[in-house]
C-alpha cells in the first residue's frame, strides 16, 4: 500500500481505489455532497504526486522529505501542516524516530508515515467506531477530519509507551544486577538508558510545546471541542513526561548506587586483603627471627624448638582470626 485513500460521509467510509486516477472525479463528487476526504500515504514517492494535487508548500514537502525536522506546527492558508515525532523500536531494543506528518485542510486531511504499517489500519478501525457511535449527532465533514487529526496524534503519542515500559524493565533488572554484583558493563547499561530517557524527554517537551500551539487561538482551524479533546492528550503526554522525568531520576540514583555498590566491594577487598596481611605479619615475623643465625639462641639447641615455634604461630593466628571475627572484619 503506498496510497490509501478514503471518502467519509458520516455513519458511512468508502475506499477509494487507485487514487491517482480518480482524483478529478473525486474533487467533482466532494463537490457535491458534505463528505470529507482523508488520504493515507507510507511511500516517499507519492509525496510529490499529493504536492500537485492539493497545492502543498515546497517547505513543507522539504520537511517530510528531510524526516529530521523535530516536532511543530505550521499554518498554511488552506490548510494546518503538524509534525509529531513518534519512536519505532528496533530488533536490538534501541529505538529510532518515526515521524508522524499531517496535512489538515478544509473537509480533508492527509496522514503520512513510513514505517509504521498498522496505522492506517488502526485509524480505519477507531474511526468507523467513532462514526457508529455518533449516530445521534452526526459528525460533519470538518469534524471527521479534526477527528482524524486527533486519532493520529494520539497513535503516535501511543508508541512511546511501549519504550517507556522496556526502560523500567531495564532499570529494574540492572538495579537488582548492581545490588548482586556491579559489573563494567552495567555503567555501559546505564549510559545508554540515560541518553533514551534524554532524548524521549525533549521529544516529549516538543509535542507538548505543538499541541500548545495547535490549541490556542493563534489557530482558528480547529474547533472547540477540537481542541477540548487535544488537551486530553495533553494530560496523557504531562503524564508521560513525568514518568520519563522519574526514570531520569532512577537513572541517576543507579549510577550513584552503582559507584556505591563498587566502592563498598572495593572497601571489601581491601579490608579481606588487610585482615590477611595482618595475620601473615606476626608469622613473618616470628619465621624471621628463628632464622637469624646467631650461636646463642636456645631453642636452636632444644629438640622441640621447632615444633615450639610452630605451635606459636599457630597460636598467634588462631587468636589473631577469633579477634576479627568478633570484630566481626571477617
Amino acid at each position: 500500500m503506498t496510497i490509501s485513500a478514503h471518502i467519509i460521509d458520516k455513519q458511512k467510509i468508502k475506499q477509494i481505489d487507485d487514487f491517482l486516477s480518480v482524483v478529478a472525479s473525486l474533487k467533482k463528487e466532494m463537490a457535491e455532497q458534505v463528505a470529507s476526504l482523508w488520504v493515507h500515504i507510507d511511500d516517499l514517492a507519492d509525496v510529490f504526486r499529493l504536492q500537485d494535487i492539493f497545492g502543498l508548500h515546497p517547505l513543507a514537502i522539504d520537511a517530510v522529505i528531510h524526516q529530521n525536522h523535530p516536532s511543530k506546527v505550521e499554518e498554511y492558508d488552506t490548510y494546518l501542516f503538524t509534525i509529531i515525532d513518534g519512536v519505532r523500536i528496533e530488533e536490538k531494543g534501541g529505538f529510532t524516530e518515526d515521524d508522524l506528518y499531517i496535512f489538515l485542510g478544509k473537509r480533508w486531511i492527509i496522514t503520512i508515515n513510513f514505517y509504521n504499517s498498522q496505522l492506517s489500519d488502526n485509524l480505519r478501525r477507531k474511526i468507523r467506531s467513532i462514526l457508529f457511535t455518533s449516530q445521534k449527532q452526526a459528525l460533519s465533514a470538518q469534524g471527521i477530519c479534526e477527528t482524524i487529526y486527533r486519532l493520529a496524534v494520539e497513535e503516535i503519542i501511543s508508541t512511546y509507551y511501549p519504550t517507556v515500559d522496556n526502560i523500567d524493565t531495564q532499570l529494574e533488572k540492572i538495579e537488582e544486577a548492581i545490588l548482586d554484583k556491579p559489573l563494567r558493563s552495567h555503567l555501559s547499561e546505564i549510559l545508554v538508558i540515560r541518553r533514551k530517557t534524554s532524548f524521549l524527554e525533549n521529544t516529549v517537551e516538543m509535542i507538548l510545546r505543538v499541541l500548545n500551539q495547535v490549541i490556542s487561538d493563534q489557530h482558528t482551524k480547529l474547533s472547540s471541542d477540537s481542541k477540548k479533546q487535544i488537551r486530553s492528550l495533553q494530560d496523557r503526554l504531562s503524564y508521560l513526561q513525568s514518568n520519563l522525568k522519574n526514570q531520569h531520576n532512577r537513572v541517576i540514583i543507579l549510577r550513584e548506587a552503582y559507584n556505591s555498590s563498587l566502592t563498598a566491594t572495593l572497601n571489601e577487598a581491601i579490608r579481606t586483603l588487610t585482615v590477611i596481611a595482618t595475620i601473615v605479619l606476626p608469622l613473618t615475623l616470628i619465621a624471621g627471627i628463628y632464622g637469624m643465625n646467631f650461636d646463642v639462641m636456645p631453642e636452636l639447641q632444644w629438640p622441640y624448638g621447632y615444633y615450639y615455634a610452630l605451635g606459636l604461630m599457630a597460636a598467634v593466628g588462631i587468636c589473631l582470626i577469633s579477634y576479627f571475627k568478633i570484630k566481626r572484619w571477617i
